[in-house]
C-alpha cells in the first residue's frame, strides 16, 4: 500500500510533470506527497568569513519557490496532503535520506533530455537514486501524458525476486484497474519451445503467489531486444513499463547480452523500477 510519496523537484517542467503523476497516484491511494528541493549554499574560500545573511536569504528564496511549486498543483479537485522539505547537500544522498526519513513507499522523479530508457536508467541522478535506495522509483519522461495507467508491461527474465516486484506493481495496477502484461523477450539464444516452457512455468508460479485477475503473459521473439520492446509498447498502447533492478546489473540481468547493443529504444511512457536482492537466481525450470 502506498502511503507516502517523495517528489524531488528543481521546479523545472520535468519536475512539474513528475508531480502530476505523483498526485494522480495519491488521489487513488490516499497517499501523502512530500516535495523535496535540494538547494546549494555558496562555497567560501578557506578561513574567509561566511555570510549568514546571504545563507538565510537563499533558504528563504528556496522556501518561497517551494510554496509556489506546491500551490501550482493544488486545486479544488485535489484533496491530498502535501508537504515541502528543503535540504542542502548532495542531490542523490539527500533524496535517499529524505525518502527514508518520511518512510516513502515511492519516489517519483522527472527525467531530462531524450525520454528513453537509456537516459532514464543510466542518467546520473535517476540511476544513482535507483541504485542507492530500496524504494521503488517512478521515472517520468517529459513527453509522457497519460496520468491513468491502463496497460502496464512488467519485463522479466524469470528471476525469483521478480515475484516481489510484481506484487508491488499489482498494488499500483489495482488503483487504476490496469492490465499487467508480464513480458519476456527472446533474442534467439534459446529455442522457442524451451522459452515457452519457461514462460508457462513462471506464469503458474505467479498465479500461485499473486491474486490479481488482470495479468496476462507474453513471449516476444526479437533479435533486437530494445527494438522489440519499443514496437510492443507502441502496438499495444502501453502507458507504463516496469522492471526489477539488481544494482548495475539492471540491463544485464533483464536483457542478457543485449546490453552491448546500441540503445536506440526511446519511449514517452514512464518507467517504474523495483529494487530486489542481488543474490537471487533464475527460476529453476
Amino acid at each position: 500500500m502506498i502511503k507516502n510519496i517523495l517528489v524531488p523537484t528543481d521546479h523545472s517542467i520535468n519536475a512539474h510533470k513528475a508531480a502530476k503523476y505523483a498526485i494522480a497516484i495519491a488521489q487513488k491511494s490516499g497517499a501523502k506527497i512530500t516535495f523535496l528541493n535540494i538547494y546549494y549554499l555558496p562555497t567560501y574560500i578557506k578561513d574567509a568569513p561566511t555570510d549568514p545573511v546571504s545563507e538565510e536569504i537563499l533558504k528563504q528564496e528556496a522556501n518561497d519557490e517551494m510554496e509556489i511549486f506546491k500551490k501550482e498543483h493544488l486545486s479544488e479537485n485535489i484533496v491530498i496532503e502535501m508537504n515541502c522539505v528543503l535540504k542542502v547537500g548532495n542531490i542523490v544522498e539527500q533524496i535517499v535520506a529524505c525518502a527514508n526519513e518520511i518512510n516513502a513507499d515511492l519516489i517519483v522523479m522527472g527525467t531530462k533530455g531524450a525520454s528513453g530508457v537509456a537516459e532514464v536508467v543510466f542518467g546520473s541522478n535517476t540511476q544513482d537514486v535507483i541504485e542507492k535506495t530500496d524504494i521503488p522509483v517512478l521515472a517520468v519522461p517529459l513527453m509522457s501524458h497519460r496520468l491513468d495507467f491502463k496497460n502496464i508491461i512488467f519485463a522479466t527474465n524469470y528471476h525469483l525476486n521478480d515475484f516481489l516486484a510484481l506484487e508491488d506493481l499489482v498494488d499500483i495496477a489495482k488503483l487504476f484497474d490496469a492490465t499487467i502484461t508480464v513480458l519476456h523477450i527472446n533474442d534467439g539464444d534459446l529455442v522457442p519451445d524451451f522459452e515457452h516452457k519457461m514462460l508457462e512455468t513462471f506464469k503458474n508460479k505467479v498465479h500461485e503467489k499473486i491474486s490479481y485477475n488482470n495479468i496476462n503473459f507474453q513471449l516476444l521473439e526479437s533479435k533486437d531486444v530494445f527494438e522489440g520492446l519499443n514496437d510492443f509498447i507502441h502496438e499495444n498502447d502501453i502507458d507504463l513499463l516496469a522492471m526489477s533492478s539488481r544494482k548495475k546489473a539492471l540491463y544485464n540481468r533483464l536483457f542478457g547480452k543485449s546490453i552491448s547493443k546500441k540503445m536506440v529504444y526511446h519511449t514517452h511512457i514512464p518507467l517504474m523500477v523495483f529494487k530486489v536482492n542481488e543474490d537471487d537466481e533464475i527460476t529453476d525450470f
